[in-house]
């Protein structure tokens, strides 16, 4: 078996998993934005509602005209679809390459006397690959609707496609190049999501700022660059590609120029100074707590942009019916309400991905043996799932606290109206139980199956996507409300229904005890 085999049999429940979903996101969605605005009037306001709303230009990008049933889609779905191709970039070129050598796995594979560059261009050989399938499956899915949509067309479809497949590429090479300088897994890991918000930051300045040149610099602006379904520039492919191999021989380089096990950025010298820990709880919540103060910062500066930028948008609500997916984004008697619990999906998606993260380093600690000493010392197996799951929730209640306490004191100021303050409060925080439900699947996975620890994206991107794209998909509304993140009630009314987020902690903490018994019932390092 090649290293390529071998990495794609390793990682093959991750991959198909991510396509399945991108490629399900991109194909099953193109149908409705022909039946979503009735008549052009109600289109051309919509359109002209988009590019002159500062908060969907910043989400989205800017939207090109005449406004196309095909450019909506791209504009809008292809921002979504862009940023999960990026986390997927992220994710599975350090699974590839720097977990790999943590978890002891490329050793073994060198000791047979591979050449110490083969593991690294068999990587960026599965990525090209990845990339590559994403391209064809993406054109065909789209393609399939040309005729049938207005403005969609098989070229466009395959330049769209292509502008994901080359952001995939390029995310990951450059992760793969930051890999080389980073010590361990979890730091290339977070380098490689620092870039991916550094890029999304750069393409919304760019966009919102009017500073076209920028979107040259992020790799997730190539849908502004290549502009499909309206220009269809296909010789921006040919320049990125270019940067793509360049980024990937530098990888090369930089992997030959460090040593193995190690970045080129070393590792800060050990302290002689003993840690205040007295069990498996205190020192999860020990690791975590760098981390915790990242996506903290990160999470509040995020609500803190929405926040500020949702005036526009519940005005123009208020003047009058957008309509559309614009419409469907507020779609309750009140646009503050409406406008709170979208910010407050996006956020709390986002400190999902936080929770999910923090469970998987369980499996981490798992393979490179760390678990083992720990278990040696006379800790169950149990304990120490557990303090990372309830690390994981803690953490989440931290950072979704902070985030509501900002966003609740830049709405009163921004957005005004009656109890926006509060309603801003209560929907950023009540995101708790449906992180703690992602948190809990990625345990149940982490207890009994840990091999296919990928799998627990899953339901945060399927969550993820009922939430935002439910009314576009026109899923029926008893559906939609029985995802994690439609369990907030507005607090303002009188009969609000808390039973959802007492549900969803009920089942986060099910799945957490089946986790729990699961790790019992296997071996250290088998599923």
């Amino acid at each position: 078996m090649t290293i390529m085999r071998l990495l794609l049999h390793r990682h093959r429940l991750m991959i198909g998993a991510w396509l399945l979903l991108l490629l399900t996101l991109l194909g099953g969605t193109v149908w409705a934005y022909q039946d979503t605005y009735l008549t052009p009037e109600q289109r051309d306001a919509a359109v002209a509602l988009a590019r002159a709303d500062t908060a969907t230009t910043l989400l989205y990008g800017e939207l090109p005209l005449p406004g196309t049933p095909a450019q909506m889609y791209a504009w809008e779905i292809g921002g979504i679809t862009t940023i999960l191709v990026s986390v997927f970039a992220v994710l599975l070129a350090v699974a590839l390459t720097r977990a790999a050598e943590d978890d002891g796995t490329l050793e073994l594979i060198r000791s047979c006397g591979v050449d110490p560059r083969n593991p690294l261009r068999a990587a960026v050989a599965v990525l090209a690959g990845v990339a590559a399938a994403l391209t064809i499956g993406g054109s065909v899915v789209i393609g399939a609707w040309a005729g049938g949509v207005d403005g969609v067309t098989w070229l466009g479809a395959t330049m769209l496609a292509a502008a994901l497949g080359l952001t995939f590429l390029l995310v990951s090479v450059v992760t793969v190049t930051l890999a080389q300088l980073a010590s361990t897994a979890p730091t290339a890991r977070l380098l490689g999501l620092a870039i991916v918000v550094a890029a999304f930051g750069l393409r919304a300045v760019a966009d919102v700022r009017d500073a076209g040149a920028l979107n040259w610099l992020s790799p997730l602006a190539l849908r502004a660059s290549i502009r499909p379904f309206t220009d269809d520039r296909w010789w921006v492919l040919g320049v990125y590609l270019a940067v793509a191999a360049v980024l990937a021989w530098l990888a090369a380089v930089l992997c030959g120029r460090r040593e193995y096990g190690a970045g080129l950025i070393t590792r800060s010298g050990i302290r002689d100074v003993r840690l205040p820990v007295r069990s498996a709880l205190g020192l999860r919540l020990r690791l975590a707590r760098r981390s915790t103060m990242i996506w903290t910062a990160g999470v509040a500066g995020l609500g803190a942009l929405f926040t500020a930028m949702g005036s526009g948008v519940v005005e123009q609500s208020r003047d009058g019916d957008v309509g559309g997916f614009l419409g469907a984004q507020l779609d309750t008697t009140d646009p503050v309400v409406g406008y709170c619990a979208y910010t407050a999906t996006l956020l709390g998606m986002v400190v999902s991905a936080y929770a999910i993260l923090q469970v998987l380093h369980h499996r981490q600690d798992e393979t490179a043996g760390r678990t083992g000493l720990i278990v040696a010392g006379g800790v169950r197996r149990w304990a120490l799932l557990l303090a990372q799951v309830t690390a994981a929730v803690a953490g989440s209640a931290i950072i979704l606290v902070i985030a509501a306490v900002t966003g609740a004191a830049i709405a009163s100021v921004t957005i005004g109206g009656d109890s926006t303050a509060l309603r801003m409060f209560t929907y950023i925080a009540g995101q708790w139980p449906a992180t703690a439900v992602m948190a809990a699947s990625a345990a149940l996975l982490a207890g009994i199956w840990p091999r296919a620890t990928g799998l627990a994206w899953l339901p945060l991107l399927a969550a993820g996507t009922l939430a935002l794209l439910g009314p576009l998909l026109n899923v029926p509304q008893q559906i939609r409300d029985l995802g994690p993140f439609q369990q907030v009630a507005d607090p303002v009314t009188v009969n609000a229904d808390w039973s959802g987020p007492a549900v969803l902690l009920l089942i986060a903490a099910t799945m957490t005890a089946c986790g729990l018994a699961g790790i019992n019932r296997r071996d250290l390092l088998a599923g």
